[in-house]
């Protein structure tokens, strides 16, 4: 098996090594690098093509939110992002999400919640802080778009939208599969077109999407 490339950018060096120490422990995994500001991040994805990147929101020189619109430039060849924050309820976690990270998780994090949502965001899986981006739409009271919304729903088809409706409500692919008598398989194949379709890099951008435009109920 090839391992999970991670690579962990935070400006609290021993946090890092923490964290790289964690990540070299598993079996499937493997830390190509660090940095400590989002400039650094840029150099260190360029040169070790990381799948997944632990990166903080609040940094020196260039912090998280902009380290993702400039990977954002990158389109499919960026890895996939979780950010990490200290604050669980913070504008900077949803304004990350947004902005193209699959999940998110505090500093706090007990490691095995850490190693599964790496696991999870590098096989697109549900990662465990989506339900946590839930509450935090919840909490924010998300202004709805309603201008927007039959744009999203016109450009899916019957079955599409069926699935991206019970993304954004936050099941998982199994849950899914279950819920519309179809193979985990073929539900996979209904995300992916989804994500295609509207542009989306990943699940979490789903449940934003649809609840910001008002498209389910937070």
């Amino acid at each position: 098996m090839t391992p999970i490339r991670v690579a962990v950018v935070d400006d609290q060096r021993l946090f890092a090594s923490g964290m790289q120490m964690l990540v070299d422990a598993q079996d499937d995994m493997t830390c190509v690098g660090t940095a400590a500001d989002g400039a650094e991040a840029l150099l260190l994805c360029d040169a070790e093509q990381p799948d997944v990147l632990l990166l903080d929101l609040r940094m020196p020189v260039l912090n998280g939110i902009e380290t993702l619109g400039r990977l954002a430039e990158q389109g499919d060849d960026r890895p996939r992002v979780i950010a990490l924050t200290t604050i669980r309820r913070d504008d900077a976690v949803l304004a990350a999400l947004r902005a193209g990270a699959a999940a998110f998780l505090t500093k706090d994090a007990l490691p095995d919640v850490v190693t599964a949502t790496i696991r999870d965001v590098h096989e697109g899986r549900p990662a465990p802080t989506e339900a946590e981006a839930l509450d935090l739409l919840r909490a924010q009271g998300t202004p709805v778009e309603t201008n927007r919304r039959d744009e999203v729903l016109d450009a899916l088809s019957g079955r599409e939208r069926e699935v991206f409706l019970l993304v954004a409500k936050g099941l998982s692919n199994a849950e899914i599969a279950t819920s519309v008598f179809l193979s985990e398989a073929t539900v996979k194949t209904h995300v992916r077109s989804v994500l295609q379709k509207l542009g989306l890099r990943n699940r979490i951008q789903v449940v934003l999407t649809a609840h910001e435009r008002g498209l389910v109920r937070a």
